[in-house]
């Protein structure tokens, strides 16, 4: 993805809920708990530290969320057996993992919530969450080991942004060219983007470097294992809390807001030429989960070659 997508901001204005906290208590739901196999393909003993390795949608309508995702990027919500009734696993139109979804109850009646959550890949989930906590982060929810899945624990970091580490037992995904359909990039949005990514350094053994966009706005981008993993970049205005966003690969990005929109989406950043030449776009799902898609190849961007 190219970094100077970032270099202008004022559509922000109109998503400063982007990063908010959804109406629900984040550590009371995040417990899919269970035999069944609740995270990503991988390879038995593959390692990836620092890679983006799982995403999970927490959501009020899980029936909503599976017609609208199926209806944009072709996903299907499956129940697996073995597993809690309220997680269902997301797979692509090939039958691949691509993420996990679960199910909450908002605080307030009548009200819609929903939430994109990224997963990074760390050897020691217990070893991660004292790092949080004695670097200014703090734990939501405790490392728990859950079955074939593996640890993972809920954090956030400095600045309040929320994510999660997980050790799977399956191992990590490998580092193969992502295809349409498929998360394909992270961002964090942080006040401070410098003390964010030494965080992160320090947590998941990133390498940092800096890259400056045409316009002169500052990209940091975490690599580990020679790929680029995710960027940080400065919070725009407008945006009122520190956040991680997800992207998604697609072949099209106008033919794809068409879907979401004709399902039920909101855009929250349209296509133009000042950003990734049109082919990066933001997008709510009827429920209020903020996810980005982006059409991205060779001679498009300088900070990811597919290696989420």
């Amino acid at each position: 993805m190219r970094s100077g997508w970032m270099s202008k901001s004022r559509w922000w204005r109109r998503a400063s809920v982007l990063f908010a906290l959804v109406a629900l208590t984040v550590s009371s739901v995040y417990q899919p708990a269970g035999a069944a196999q609740l995270g990503p393909d991988g390879a038995r003993g593959t390692r990836l530290p620092g890679k983006f390795i799982w995403f999970e949608l927490v959501t009020d309508d899980l029936a909503a969320a599976s017609r609208f995702y199926e209806a944009v990027f072709g996903w299907r919500f499956r129940v697996v057996a073995g597993a809690p009734a309220s997680y269902h696993l997301v797979e692509n139109d090939a039958g691949a993992r691509v993420a996990g979804a679960f199910l909450h109850t908002p605080r307030q009646a009548g009200a819609r919530s929903a939430r994109w959550l990224t997963l990074i890949s760390v050897p020691d989930v217990r070893a991660s969450a004292q790092y949080a906590s004695g670097n200014g982060g703090s734990v939501v929810s405790a490392p728990r080991s859950f079955g074939d899945r593996g640890v993972h624990a809920l954090l956030r970091d400095p600045e309040g942004a929320l994510f999660g580490v997980l050790s799977s037992d399956r191992g990590d995904p490998a580092d193969t060219p992502v295809t349409d359909g498929d998360f394909f990039w992270v961002d964090l949005f942080a006040r401070d983007p410098e003390r964010a990514a030494q965080f992160y350094g320090g947590l998941a053994g990133y390498e940092i470097s800096e890259r400056e966009t045409s316009l002169g706005v500052s990209r940091l981008v975490l690599q580990s294992q020679g790929y680029a993993r995710g960027g940080v970049v400065p919070m725009p205005k407008g945006l009122e809390q520190p956040g991680w966003l997800p992207y998604v690969l697609v072949a099209d990005v106008a033919g794809t807001l068409d879907k979401a929109t004709a399902a039920g989406a909101k855009v929250l950043v349209k296509p133009r030429p000042g950003l990734l030449d049109g082919n990066l776009a933001v997008i709510a799902d009827p429920q209020g989960g903020v996810v980005g898609i982006v059409n991205w190849t060779l001679g498009t961007g300088d900070s990811n070659g597919g290696s989420q």
